[in-house]
């Protein structure tokens, strides 16, 4: 997830999340030790930890989703007030740097009673696509 050698350090967080007040969100996340470190100076009931980690430098250059449903084990049920079984919906995120390198991955639940995801795709400009078409039209003289 991380791709750490067993002697690094990283820093684990857990935290609940409320929308008007209800639990909506359990969120587990892991950070490398380089950026983890920097969260000690954040109140993480002050809002956004990517806000609060892009203001001090770090690019979320990309992002893998990983979306699924769970039943709410004993922590889960606790936290967000539901009962132990119940569906929930599941988020798996790893962060990567501009290098391709991990340095944060996370495991949130959510409520699917108050929570829903929506996804919008874009096509983007992919340097492999373009390189591939500056290619071919080379050869045909285009």
């Amino acid at each position: 997830m991380l791709d750490i050698n067993p002697d690094e350090f990283i820093v684990s967080l857990v935290r609940i999340r409320l929308l008007n007040g209800v639990p909506t969100m359990l969120e587990r996340s892991t950070f490398n030790e380089l950026v983890g470190r920097m969260l000690f100076d954040f109140d993480t009931d002050s809002g956004s930890i990517t806000d609060f980690l892009t203001s001090r430098g770090v690019e979320f250059t990309s992002m893998r989703h990983v979306l699924d449903a769970v039943a709410a084990d004993e922590t889960d049920a606790e936290a967000l007030r539901v009962a132990t079984g119940a569906p929930l919906l599941r988020e798996r995120r790893t962060s990567l740097d501009r290098s391709g390198r991990p340095f944060e991955y996370s495991d949130d639940r959510y409520r699917p009673d108050l929570v829903t995801f929506s996804i919008t795709n874009a096509l983007t400009s992919d340097a492999r696509t373009l390189a591939s078409c500056e290619n071919n039209r080379s050869r045909n003289n285009i």
